[in-house]
């Protein structure tokens, strides 16, 4: 009896939203060699960017963009443009997350002219601000500000209080970058209001962190410091560790501008004790860094 691919399909969904990565894979291929028995080139891209999705969940991007190119040739054959969609927005996050910005750009670009095409406003808004970061990541503030702006137009149409919260950090982070504190102050602030009114933690959290990176940029240090102090407050709420980490030492990094520099060394310990227990090994080594400094 054969098996029905659309029943593997569920099941590779539900594993994946298990985070059962393998199983997914699994499934995804199994149902991948039946559609390619019956020559079905939709049913294939599906399993193909659900095999990629599963690579670049575990951050295996080389893989994932393996499985994006070999769905990007069945899709244009076919000329199915939201496959064809996907796998340009695949391959711009896969490239973003190598660092690789303007091969990322290129997908991005890409992706939001055929968004415009198909009128899909989300499509277009995603390939706007990702287009934004990319000229963050390259430092080119102004035309990162320029599309951060553009995909704030269409959230407006979207009215997605979520989305108009990356943009408003989007353009903080900007003009911090270009060291213009006050602007990037207004868009941070603006920002926290949003994540008040959908009451998250996180979010409430980095907007003050940008405020405190705002009034470090001001040289207005203890205010910096009350920011970064609500945020870890914040972050020890909704239990986010790495978070927890950030503030850490960006309280000890302005104490010690201020030459405070025991009390300094109390926040840089505790960030230190806190990368141990959360085992990530960049955070151990920088912490490490901070606490030999000052310990000398």
């Amino acid at each position: 009896m054969s098996i029905d691919p659309e029943k593997l399909l569920n099941q590779a969904d539900d594993a994946f939203d298990s985070e059962n990565w393998e199983l997914a894979r699994k499934k995804f291929n199994q149902a991948l060699k039946i559609f390619k028995k019956e020559k079905d080139g939709k049913g294939k891209c599906m399993c193909l960017i659900g095999i990629a999705e599963t690579y670049s969940s575990v951050g295996n991007w080389e893989e994932s963009m393996k499985f994006y190119e070999k769905c990007l040739k069945i899709a244009t054959e076919l000329k199915n443009e939201d496959d064809i969609y996907a796998c340009y927005e695949g391959l711009g996050d896969s490239y973003c997350t190598l660092e690789q910005w303007n091969k990322a750009k290129e997908y991005y670009e890409k992706g939001l002219e055929l968004a415009k095409k198909l009128n899909d406003k989300e499509g277009e808004f995603s390939c706007l601000i990702n287009i934004g970061h990319t000229y963050s990541s390259l430092q080119e503030w102004d035309k990162a500000i320029k599309f951060f702006n553009q995909s704030m137009e269409i959230v407006k149409s979207l009215d997605n209080s979520e989305l108009e919260f990356l943009c408003l950090i989007g353009i903080g982070d900007a003009y911090f970058g270009s060291q213009k504190w006050k602007n990037a102050l207004d868009y941070y602030e603006n920002a926290k209001n949003i994540a008040l009114s959908l009451k998250n933690k996180d979010d409430e959290a980095s907007s003050l962190e940008g405020i405190g990176d705002c009034l470090m940029g001001l040289k207005n240090i203890p205010e910096a410091i009350e920011k970064y102090q609500a945020a870890l407050k914040l972050v020890k709420q909704s239990k986010n560790l790495e978070f927890q980490f950030t503030y850490l030492i960006k309280i000890g990094e302005a104490y010690e501008s201020l030459n405070e520099k025991s009390t300094a060394l109390d926040y840089y310990k505790k960030a230190q004790s806190l990368a141990k227990s959360i085992r990530i090994p960049e955070y151990i080594e920088l912490v490490e860094d901070y606490v030999k400094k000052l310990s000398d």
